[in-house]
């Protein structure tokens, strides 16, 4: 027992250091998602309301794009100790990244009671390059690798005591709140749990669990009670049900196969809404299980701290999970497999339903840690066999040549994240916003008015959360900024012009600048060839960011 609680106690280490060493530059930049969930943690701090002057809301409008509440309300104590910083936003996804990787290990010993498996699945989580990538920045999908599995964990011990099965119901309770995805895959996964434990769960069902079924009902009630107050606007934005085109892809091809002699009955039948949305569902969620986003390409973004071009799992892993589905069918695999390969088989539905590039990889994160515990089997199921057909010495040996490609795995993931990912990603993670507000800072005492452009990505957040604005001014202002509704925009950087105090945001009108003490800021484009420049914000490739001018100047 104390060697597992040694062994546990050095991946935890681990774990933490691969998350918090160089937490403010790695990944760099910092996305507009990250300063607005640290933002509405800060104005919550000092004033009992978020940005928009909601108290204590159970969702954010932030931009618009109406988040989940979890991740602001974590990072409050962050900020309360430590002042509002990029390192005290990302702070509590490290932590809890961190602590995902003991509750896999809870859960893997529980289900088990082979603490040997539990180990092996804790240090692939603890080493995945899907996991630290997400784990390092303020990325609120990250949460639910800690909630699911240390959830499950206590519903499973709560077979026995009914008192674990009301932290069961907390955590997956709180997970309805961490992240888009999370609201679909956390009531689903509370059904195959009670119907697995139905035999053992229905004697006495509502003597015994009445408590936490009352608490996770609590939970559940408010999650939906919240869909109808922003959750389901954002939900129904970005989903297939809602394509971008409004549908005039499925028109034009149902015209051209008329045009090209099809009866109308039979063009209505091969294009049509339907047909339309279940091929692109199916396209989306097969991606998600293929060796290309798993082992090569992996996610499609590099605004999530990840890597496009470097897959989300080691390549080393497609050979154990191999095994554990070949284990699984010669019905070798261990207690509960078919929970794993179940929460595993939904994770992918979320991701799937929404539009995008493919390949999210921070809508798939529901995805972890079951592909961990299935390599982490699949390579124990190795060891066993070795142990039982060779000897210990021939399995010690393995193990010894598992450890050092897992480590020179992680060596080469790490290498690729220093050294290549800050150049891939500088304008995606929306890197220089520091620099830019630093300089502007220095200067905007000698202008009357200061204007930022809208191209900047929601371009208030970034004055509100560097210069640490009072979030009563921000909540007066914001009630201004509500107009975007009636303006029929779904978000508020789409509207013409809104303004905080002196400064203002929107489009840069070269004639309506000219000749006023205005500093102005907006990308290269936006200005006339050849304009005189007070200075110029670059990404780390050299491509220049962003420009402040004089509008004297134009």
């Amino acid at each position: 027992m104390k060697k597992y609680v040694f062994a546990l106690s050095l991946v935890f280490i681990g774990a933490f250091l691969l998350r918090i060493v160089g937490l403010s530059s790695y990944p760099v930049g910092f996305t507009q998602d990250e300063a607005g969930l640290g933002y509405d943690a800060y104005s919550l701090l000092l004033t009992g309301k978020d940005q928009w002057g909601k108290s204590w809301p159970l969702v954010f409008r932030s931009f618009g794009d109406f988040k989940m509440p979890l991740y602001s309300y974590l990072t409050i104590p962050a900020v309360f100790l430590l002042g509002l910083s990029e390192f005290s936003v990302r702070l509590p996804n490290a932590i809890m990244g961190s602590f995902a990787v003991v509750a896999t290990y809870l859960l893997v010993s529980e289900m088990t009671k082979r603490k040997d498996f539990g180990l092996w699945s804790a240090l692939f989580l603890a080493i995945s390059p899907w996991h630290i990538g997400l784990s390092r920045g303020a990325f609120e999908a990250n949460l639910t690798t800690f909630f699911i599995p240390f959830g499950i964990w206590a519903f499973i011990k709560g077979i026995k005591n009914p008192k674990w099965t009301t932290l069961s119901a907390i955590s997956l309770g709180l997970n309805l709140f961490s992240y888009h995805s999370a609201r679909i895959i956390t009531p689903a996964l509370v059904i195959i749990l009670v119907v697995s434990y139905w035999d053992k769960l229905r004697t006495n069902l509502f003597n015994r669990y009445k408590a936490s079924t009352l608490v996770f009902g609590l939970f559940l009630l408010a999650a939906t009670v919240t869909m109808f107050t922003g959750g389901a606007k954002r939900g129904l934005d970005i989903t297939i049900l809602n394509p971008t085109d409004k549908w005039a892809a499925v028109a034009m091809k149902r015209y051209e196969s008329i045009m090209g002699g099809t009866p109308e009955p039979v063009a209505r039948m091969f294009s049509n809404k339907v047909l339309y949305v279940f091929t692109t569902f199916s396209k989306n969620y097969l991606s998600y299980f293929s060796t290309s986003f798993l082992f090569s390409e992996g996610a499609a973004e590099a605004n999530y701290g990840l890597l496009p071009g470097r897959g989300v799992l080691y390549q080393v892993e497609i050979i154990f999970i191999i095994v554990a589905f070949i284990s699984f069918c010669r019905k070798n695999g261990f207690k509960l497999m078919g929970l794993i390969l179940l929460w595993l088989v939904i994770a992918p539905i979320p991701a799937a339903l929404t539009k995008g590039p493919g390949y999210a990889a921070n809508r798939a994160i529901v995805m972890l840690p079951a592909l961990q515990i299935l390599s982490a089997w699949g390579l124990v199921y190795l060891l066993d066999l070795f142990k039982k057909k060779y000897s210990n010495k021939i399995s010690f040996v393995f193990t010894g040549i598992v450890v050092i490609i897992l480590g020179l795995s992680l060596a080469g993931f790490l290498d690729d994240y220093r050294n290549f990912l800050p150049q891939k990603s500088s304008n995606a993670m929306q890197y220089g916003m520091r620099e830019l507000v630093s300089t502007i800072s220095k200067i905007e005492d000698n202008y009357e008015q200061i204007v930022l452009s809208r191209t900047l990505s929601v371009p208030n957040i970034w004055v509100q959360f560097y210069e640490m604005v009072d979030p009563k001014l921000v909540q007066k202002s914001s009630r201004s900024w509500l107009r975007y509704e009636s303006q029929g925009v779904k978000y508020l950087d789409q509207i013409r012009e809104y303004s905080l105090g002196k400064y203002s945001f929107g489009d840069i009108i070269i004639d309506d600048l000219k000749g006023q003490n205005i500093l102005a800021v907006g990308r290269v484009w936006e200005f006339p060839e050849n304009v005189r420049t007070l200075a110029t914000i670059k990404y780390l490739d050299g491509e220049p960011a962003f420009i402040l001018v004089d509008a004297n100047e134009l």
